[in-house]
């Protein structure tokens, strides 16, 4: 089958035949992957305020006095911190916030090799585990407006104010700001089972109290948890811990699942603590960051019987290919090319879509795997009769959508709906490759349209070959689990 991809890498040149990179021995074909957009956590707290005027009081009473030494003209005075988020600031404030932003984008993302630098713990020539790894340029894009994930990445960037206070007569009093930006990301690989999640802190703004931030007077302490089924591996504090102007404060946490014996299906949602102090001021309050959306690691995907429609070469049946993670409420999206070395698959899924079969990219019902041997068998017996019933002509196999590898097969869906083709006659590409060939005396019928059913073309043999080999390839960088839904994208 032509050739695919998993969601979040840079989209082939448009025109030109993608390439096909050698795979490691024993390993799922590695194929170039396109760039499907990420999605946003609904339903997740975008705003918060701690600075009310009850709270600044009920502060205000835990504190105390500055002694006789406190740093500009503090001393004697009842001084209080807290914390507003997303909550838009001064002209002069947003300025600084836009300029702080353009700064963190224009550092180029991390290489792949970087991400699994940290994740394995590793240390390949120049590149240094556990370092910050720097955004993809998407999570910045969608600032200020919660969690946004793909299928292997989550991000949130947050605009924190940081308000001083005076307590005068139990009456707090407006002394100083300071803002920064939160930025939290959390990774993962589908070969891999450990993930990471990351936090900068960069204070951007400061006017009057805020300003304090010399000799170490403003510190910011920062901690990891992670709820669900995970395991610490390290957590580095927010570091260096100054909450200075312009200063960058980072904090590295991983993670792995508590379970991880053959068949084990976890999940787990790491986030970030921290507070900010003041010289003299009483502290912050804890600052949660919203958990992003569930991860899941695994130690259960398998090939299930490989040679029913997820083939993966040098693997035997029911093999189980390692653990590794992936966020499973994203939607992945299998990328096939009708201009790519395989091209004619490409042209008969896109006229079986068109003709209203589901997992159309972007907004389609989605397909859902199916890992069920016997049931995926049934599914191409049903879409491909094997001879005498259908004698294939020469050099041509018979390619079947919905895949047999989905419950939406031919045998599995639920209705069934009709059998359907586009040939007789038969459908050739723009450059004349036969993408559909069908005997008339098979009695399939032309024309049929819905969203129930499904679609049978005879293709040449070396690109139907090729099918099993890339969508297997597909389910492993994604951890596509059984009843995991997918679409597919015709390019």
């Amino acid at each position: 089958m032509a050739l695919i991809g998993s969601s979040g890498a840079a989209l082939a040149t448009p025109g030109a035949p993608p390439a096909n990179p050698a795979a490691a021995p024993g390993m799922p074909p590695v194929a170039p992957a396109a760039k499907t957009p990420p999605q946003q956590f609904r339903g997740q707290e975008i705003t918060s305020d701690n600075c009310s005027s009850a709270s600044l009081k009920a502060k205000g009473k835990k504190a105390r006095p500055l002694p006789a030494n406190a740093p500009a003209g503090l001393a004697g005075k009842t001084v209080v911190t807290c914390t507003k988020v997303n909550v838009p600031g001064s002209t002069a404030s947003l300025a600084a916030r836009d300029a702080a932003i353009r700064t963190a984008r224009s550092v180029p993302a991390s290489s792949d090799a970087q991400r699994s630098a940290a994740l394995k713990g590793v240390k390949p020539s120049g590149v240094t585990p556990n370092d910050y790894v720097q955004l993809p340029s998407w999570c910045y894009d969608h600032a200020f407006s919660g969690w946004w994930y793909t299928r292997s990445d989550e991000c949130q960037i947050r605009d924190v104010t940081v308000g001083y206070f005076e307590i005068v007569n139990g009456d707090p009093i407006d002394v100083g700001t300071a803002k920064h930006l939160e930025t939290s990301f959390a990774y993962m690989s589908g070969d891999i089972d450990n993930l990471a999640n990351q936090i900068r802190i960069t204070k951007y703004f400061a006017e009057r109290a805020g300003t304090l931030d010399f000799w170490g007077l403003q510190q910011i302490h920062g901690w990891a948890t992670c709820s669900g089924d995970c395991k610490p591996i390290s957590d580095s504090g927010l570091k260096p811990g100054n909450y200075k102007r312009d200063q960058n404060n980072d904090g590295e946490s991983y993670w792995e699942p508590t379970h991880d014996e053959f068949g084990a299906i976890t999940h787990l949602a790491p986030t970030w603590n921290y507070f900010v102090t003041a010289a003299g001021f009483e502290p912050s309050e804890t600052v949660t960051v919203p958990p992003p959306p569930q991860a899941r690691c695994d130690n259960a995907f398998s090939t299930d019987g490989n040679d029913m429609g997820d083939y993966t070469p040098g693997l035997s049946p029911n093999a189980l290919l390692g653990a590794g993670c992936a966020v499973p409420v994203y939607t992945p999206t299998w990328v096939i090319y009708k201009n790519g070395l395989y091209p004619t698959v490409g042209w008969h899924v896109e006229a079986a879509q068109n003709s209203g079969l589901p997992g159309k990219y972007p907004s389609g019902d989605p397909l859902h795997r199916l890992t069920d041997s016997a049931k995926k068998r049934a599914n191409g017996d049903r879409a491909c009769p094997a001879a005498p019933t259908w004698v294939r002509p020469a050099n041509k196999q018979c390619d079947e959508y919905p895949m047999r590898s989905t419950y939406e097969g031919a045998a599995s869906a639920t209705p069934q709906g009709t059998a359907r083709s586009f040939a007789p006659p038969i459908q050739k590409t723009t450059i004349g490759d036969e993408w559909c060939e069908m005997d008339a005396a098979w009695g399939v019928p032309t024309g049929v349209t819905g969203p129930h059913g499904w679609s049978s073309c005879m293709l040449p043999a070396t690109d139907n070959s090729h099918q099993g080999a890339f969508l297997g390839g597909f389910y492993k960088t994604n951890r596509v689990l059984d009843n995991d839904p997918f679409r597919v994208w015709v390019q």
